[in-house]
């Protein structure tokens, strides 16, 4: 029997949409000149403020089976696992990642610019709609900017920012995609001048 609900599908957004979003919220928040971005201040002291009711609700682990958090931005509620929330407080770099995913959740997923939609058995949703990607793209461009990266090694990234080497690694090689779209850019410009 397949599940008739279908999946959630999220409003269309680029990678580098969902950058530039990140950045302007770190902005907003005065941590875009920092590395080590506190996540769990951000969710338990600026967000109440800026959305008033929001709040993080931390559940036994055994409430929140085959899942570490989730979100429900009808509500301004981001339900954690007991386990995530003491990991993200107390720097678990995994943990730390799951709130910052969770937050893009939060920011990017209502029910308004979401919607349920049916996939066809051996197809895959696409990226740009992906509402779990787009967590996922957030959390790092939030956690480890691009511009704050360059010049260091993945454990320095790693270090500085609290976050996972394989995250530091991925972000790395973002950030090398991006050098080298400005350099193909800058040297078309050159040739055609």
């Amino acid at each position: 029997m397949t599940n008739s609900a279908g999946i959630r599908v999220a409003q269309p957004k680029t990678r580098n949409q969902i950058r530039k979003e990140a950045f302007q919220m770190r902005k907003i928040l005065g941590y875009d000149n920092v590395d080590f971005l506190p996540i769990m201040v951000v969710l338990e002291l600026v967000m109440p403020i800026i959305y008033p009711g929001f709040c993080i609700e931390v559940v036994d682990d055994s409430k929140l089976k085959g899942r570490c958090a989730e979100t429900n931005p009808e509500e301004f509620r981001i339900r954690v696992r007991n386990s995530v929330y003491e990991g993200a407080c107390n720097g678990n770099a995994w943990a730390r990642m799951i709130m910052a995913h969770e937050l893009g959740h939060f920011l990017f997923h209502n029910s308004q610019n979401t919607t349920f939609a049916y996939i066809e058995r051996g197809q895959r949703l696409p990226d740009d709609v992906d509402p779990e990607r787009q967590a996922d793209i957030f959390a790092a461009e939030f956690l480890i900017p691009i511009h704050r990266i360059k010049g260091k090694n993945e454990y320095q990234v790693s270090k500085h920012f609290g976050v996972s080497r394989s995250a530091a690694k991925n972000q790395l090689k973002q950030a090398q995609k991006v050098q080298k779209r400005h350099n193909k850019k800058k040297n078309g410009q050159t040739i055609k001048a």
